[in-house]
């Protein structure tokens, strides 16, 4: 399969493995405090697997042979039927679409019509019979979703307030779901997703020349733990306004109803603090009962 990169040094592989648990290690913490256990993952493991051989090899122009499949991978050619031709193996490429709660209030911040002459967002009405009210703006955004639910879950994320009994006040730009919901989730799998498919995407030496953007900064030698918060709050306002920046930026290309262009693409950035937990140098043999046969006398019952 000509998709294939040469083999890694072994130096290199043991630096790719050690990198590839590191990864794994938050996500196997999530796991199992959702009550995740290593079948599931491995059975997830081994689909994405097969379905990443294929869809790789297949952008090259070919199509590979389900014993092509089973060799690269490393999975017996038995499970490579199996991912291929049960349906129930292959979930969906996408999240549910999203109700638009985010999108309500971006187009609440950049549309002319939900501003005021000094490009501030209006108080709205709930609904009116004429003027821009919160209910039309919902239905620019989603007209198969209900204002009551949208305005809900603004209300509960402090996103907007009243001003009065009738009018809505929006408080962020940001929209933020509490909690470990499904809203929660999806974001967690796209945010990883797209890091890593920029990683993956300029770890790639035909891509020297072309990198996407990818930047950080950090802490020479560490940073006082006292200084912590301080530098959080500096690090999300500067943020949110170079955020706001590209915000308003998109805007202006975000109506597809006047767009020319049929072929769209998801692109944006994400940006994110980070807070490396301390090493623990302990051993997991010290982390862990003894087994039962060093822990009882020749592996008889225990007193």
């Amino acid at each position: 399969m000509s998709s294939v990169d040469p083999a890694l040094s072994r130096d290199a592989r043991g630096h790719f493995m050690l990198a590839l648990r590191r990864i794994l290690r938050p996500i196997i913490r999530l796991l199992i405090r959702n009550g995740i256990g290593y079948a599931e993952f491995a059975d997830v493991a081994r689909g994405a697997y097969v379905e990443s051989a294929i869809r790789n090899t297949v952008k090259d122009g070919a199509k590979p042979s389900r014993e092509q499949v089973a060799r690269i991978t490393g999975i017996p050619l038995e499970r490579v039927d199996h991912y291929i031709d049960d349906q129930e193996t292959q979930p969906s490429q996408e999240f549910p679409s999203t109700d638009g709660t985010a999108e309500v209030l971006h187009k609440w911040h950049t549309d002319p019509k939900y501003l005021s002459p000094d490009g501030t967002p209006l108080e709205l009405p709930f609904d009116a019979p004429s003027g821009p009210s919160f209910q039309g703006l919902v239905a620019e955004v989603n007209t198969k979703v209900s204002s009551e639910s949208v305005v809900e879950d603004l209300l509960s994320t402090k996103s907007v307030v009243y001003s009065d009994e009738s009018r809505l006040r929006v408080v962020t730009r940001c929209f933020l779901w509490p909690g470990e919901w499904t809203h929660s989730i999806e974001h967690f799998g796209s945010s990883l997703a797209h890091l890593i498919q920029t990683l993956e995407y300029n770890f790639q030496p035909t891509n020297a020349e072309i990198k996407r953007l990818e930047r950080f900064v950090s802490a020479d030698q560490g940073l006082p733990a006292g200084l912590l918060q301080s530098f959080q709050e500096f690090t999300k306002e500067r943020a949110d306004q170079f955020l706001y920046d590209l915000d308003d930026w998109l805007a202006r290309f975000c109506d597809t109803k006047t767009s020319q262009e049929k072929m769209r693409a998801d692109a944006g950035v994400n940006v994110f603090f980070y807070l490396e937990p301390p090493p623990d140098p302990r051993s997991l043999s010290t982390l862990v009962q003894p087994a039962l046969d060093m822990a009882t006398p020749e592996g008889g019952p225990a007193p």
